[in-house]
């Protein structure tokens, strides 16, 4: 029975990257993921099958630790989802003076599902709320046409946005440095690093929003408010998934 439900997973895993394949492309971001959570839980599943038909011969430490470490895997990810999605906030904190809308991969042929969720999210806020301010962030990666900071910016005039509300960071690689180049414009703008940052919003798709006020309150920004937009409903399960693995790695290079 164990050994059935483990290749069940193999064979969901395996269907699931066909589906993000189909779906969103082979450059869909580690979406490799699946395939060797695929190839892991078949030979799981093989070495159970192994010992159960031919105990004597085969070492039982093999499907044991193999098992212990797909329920160890589990078991992390369904805490770190709980973490994910326990704290995301059920409406957006009005009339901050400042968001930080993080930035998101622009395609050659248009802006990504995720970061299209995002920028409508951020041109309604913008709209309920004409005095504040908007930080995008984002640099130009090697595939990009331009950098993700001024295909925002320009995603939002097309919106109906004003201009003088927009504010670029155009250095930004990844989440940690989003938020640090983002710090240090709300310092020149408000005052010195001990500003106060109640004022303050992150705007982030809903997977991504814990993992972004935690390097934020790293980065002395404790009070900074999270403001989630959607996320595409096809690859979530992915998202969530890759964002948990994200949450560890930056717990390791001491980013959270």
């Amino acid at each position: 029975m164990l050994a059935f439900l483990i290749a069940a997973g193999a064979a969901l895993c395996l269907l699931y990257y066909l589906v993000i394949v189909l779906y969103a492309g082979f450059t869909t971001a580690f979406s490799a993921v699946w395939l060797l959570f695929a190839v892991f839980f078949g030979l799981t599943a093989v070495s159970i099958r192994v010992y159960q038909s031919n105990p004597d011969q085969s070492p039982l430490w093999l499907p044991v630790a193999m098992v212990t470490l797909c329920a160890a895997g589990i078991l992390i990810q369904m805490a770190l989802q709980i973490l994910i999605f326990g704290q995301v906030p059920s409406y957006a904190e009005p009339e901050l003076d400042y968001v930080i809308v993080l930035g998101g991969r622009v395609k050659p042929d248009g802006l990504s599902h995720t970061l299209q969720w995002r920028l409508d999210k951020a041109a309604e806020y913008a709209r309920e709320n004409p005095d504040t301010r908007l930080i995008l962030t984002g640099a130009q990666g090697e595939d990009e046409p331009q950098s993700e900071a001024s295909f925002m910016r320009d995603y939002l005039l097309a919106a109906g946005v004003s201009e003088e509300r927009l504010i670029l960071e155009e250095q930004a690689r990844n989440t940690a440095e989003n938020l640090k180049y983002s710090k240090e414009i709300l310092d020149q703008r408000m005052g010195g690093a001990d500003s106060d940052y109640e004022r303050v919003g992150i705007l982030t798709s809903n997977f991504h929003l814990f993992r972004a006020r935690r390097i934020a309150a790293k980065l002395g920004m404790e009070n900074v408010q999270g403001i989630a937009s959607g996320s595409d409903p096809v690859l979530l399960v992915h998202f969530c998934v890759r964002d948990g693995i994200a949450i560890l790695k930056d717990r390791v290079l001491g980013n959270l």
